[in-house]
């Protein structure tokens, strides 16, 4: 991989983005974020055990995916939970969790079409050719038996599969998690803020700059970390017209939600928590995880515990370094595309030194080299293809070469593809994205 060059040579931030943080940053920010000063001292917020019992709850986005992961059993327990809140009026989802988790939704079906689909692809039959000379061996006549009945149990998998596949295709919004969100969460439920956008766009402009959280560590997101603040700002709203405690169920681990150390959220920033005691008059603000949640409120231990491995599932990366960031992504790129050429049928095996390529992929007599780019813009998609360009016509490898293109998004891929056509280069060309899993998602293929 190239991610040492690509980091080398990706443009620097965004000159702009520093020259507003510097004409715009506020040097008494500190009065603002903290204007009562003796509270830093004297307030203190009630513990999760104290106020869980009054507290209104709030869910985050990776909460409402976490049960596409689970069973139905487990599922049946959420729903008891929910309703026992939402009876109790004090289960709230902000409206931009509900539009986020309408972008990501469609992202669990498809993950879970794709292992499903992958599973009937692998399916192999036993009997692929007979030995005639061991025809007469009673030991052979079993072993042909045997695959017989084996292909027989293959053939009515396979239909099995096709029909839970089928299932799964024909799913609008009618899987069994939305169904159960359709009948628990009525617009009394689902909260938006009632501030003004302009007035939104000038407080998320005044946080970005002066760091305040949450959100401003979202700057490369495609809306820079507003969604965030926009459920924030719904959360003071409710603490504030409630003026009641909130507990915000998220798997979120980002330094502008977490005080962290040693790669372990410890405590809700601060920050955070003198804002919401001030919204809400004195009140309490806690964030837990959502098998934390199902716990507090009597779930099973076995409901727990299985939520709690499809969170570990889940578990955004911890944020690292940008160089051991891209690293990271580079290495997560390349398991992922030799994890789907291995489901494909080929065989990997090792490159030699200093060739260039990653490895070299082989079923029967076909074998070819494969060399993987993670490229994350049109710029280092640009950057990356002429460099290999320039590399594969100096050295001419032994071996035909496709690159393998991993984009961030599938929206990057067609510019990769046109940036491809018109440089000519001595490669094959194959794209795809890594989906939030870390799964590679085929969009021209080998």
């Amino acid at each position: 991989m190239d991610a040492n060059e690509l980091e080398k040579n990706a443009p620097k931030r965004n000159e702009k983005t520093e020259i507003l943080r510097s004409e715009q940053h506020d040097i008494f920010i500190a009065h603002s974020v903290f204007p009562d000063a003796s509270a830093v001292f004297t307030s203190r917020p009630g513990s999760l055990s104290e106020v869980k019992d009054k507290a209104c709850i709030v869910l985050d986005t990776n909460a409402l995916l976490v049960p596409y992961g689970i069973g139905a059993q487990t599922l049946a327990e959420v729903e008891a939970t929910y309703r026992k809140l939402i009876k109790e009026a004090r289960f709230f989802i902000p409206a931009q969790v509900a539009r986020e988790f309408a972008r990501n939704r469609v992202t669990k079906l498809t993950e879970l079409y794709q292992r499903l689909s992958r599973r009937r692809s692998q399916l192999q039959p036993f009997q692929q050719g007979s030995y005639p000379l061991l025809e007469k061996l009673q030991e052979y006549q079993r072993v042909r038996k045997i695959e017989a009945q084996l292909d027989t149990l293959i053939a009515d998998y396979r239909q099995s599969l096709t029909a839970v596949i089928d299932h799964v295709t024909s799913w609008e919004w009618n899987d069994p998690v939305s169904l159960l969100y359709g009948k628990l969460f009525s617009p009394e439920v689902v909260i938006d803020s009632t501030k003004p956008l302009d007035e939104i766009r000038q407080e998320h402009r005044r946080r970005f700059v002066n760091k305040i959280p949450p959100g401003y560590k979202d700057e490369a997101k495609d809306d820079q970390g507003i969604g965030d603040l926009l459920i924030w700002l719904t959360i003071l709203e409710i603490g504030s017209k409630r003026q009641a405690s909130v507990i915000f169920v998220s798997g979120e681990e980002k330094a502008d939600w977490w005080h962290r150390s040693e790669n372990q959220q410890l405590y809700p920033r601060f920050e955070l928590v003198d804002e919401f005691r001030r919204a809400s008059k004195g009140q309490s603000f806690h964030i837990i995880k959502f098998s934390r949640l199902l716990e507090l409120f009597g779930a099973s231990t076995a409901v727990v515990a299985e939520i709690r491995e499809e969170e570990r599932m889940t578990t955004p990366t911890v944020p690292l370094t940008s160089h051991a960031e891209m690293r990271m992504r580079g290495i997560a790129a390349e398991q992922s595309v030799a994890k789907w050429l291995i489901e494909s049928g080929y065989k990997l095996l090792p490159a030699p030194t200093s060739v260039g390529y990653d490895f070299v992929a082989e079923r029967g007599e076909h074998a070819f080299a494969v060399d993987i780019i993670l490229v994350r813009s049109e710029i280092s998609a640009s950057f990356l293809l002429k460099r290999k360009a320039e590399r594969y016509r100096e050295r001419k490898p032994d071996l035909p070469v496709t690159l393998v293109a991993v984009a961030e998004s599938p929206d990057i891929v067609e510019k990769v593809e046109r940036i491809w056509i018109r440089l000519d280069p001595p490669f094959r060309l194959s794209t795809g994205w890594l989906d939030a899993n870390g799964i590679f998602q085929v969009i021209k293929p080998l």
